[in-house]
């Protein structure tokens, strides 16, 4: 799978699969800094993905500061080749200052066993 390197950061194509419906989101920031993988709240209500009584809470801290996200597990996250069914991600308002769909983090990386070439910009 092809990365983009754009302002010094690594960014990539996912897609969303929840509750029959598929999301495709092309500004993913692929950070393997971040400890989860988050989607902004603007992106997935489009699918009918918003806060509900029984969603987990929890509070994102990292260097642009704090944000309360709501927990989801949605039946899918693909990425290129790769697809991790029945995952957890965190939804948020993800205002950082840029044009931005969601961030891939270590949880999904591990998860899937991802290698990141820097040299060709593949991830595989």
């Amino acid at each position: 799978m092809e990365i983009r390197l754009q302002h010094g950061l690594l960014w990539v194509s996912a897609s969303l699969r929840y509750l029959g419906k598929q999301l495709r989101c092309q500004q993913v920031l692929l950070d393997t800094g971040s400890v989860g993988t988050v989607f902004s709240i603007d992106r997935v209500v489009t699918i009918g993905m918003q806060p509900e009584p029984g969603d987990a809470i929890r509070e994102l801290r990292g260097v642009g500061g704090t944000e309360f996200v709501f927990v989801k597990r949605i039946d899918q996250l693909i990425l290129g080749d790769f697809g991790i069914s029945d995952v957890e991600i965190e939804i948020g308002t993800m205002d950082y200052g840029m044009e931005i769909d969601g961030i891939i983090g270590l949880d999904c990386l591990l998860k899937v066993k991802a290698k990141i070439d820097l040299e060709r910009l593949e991830i595989y």
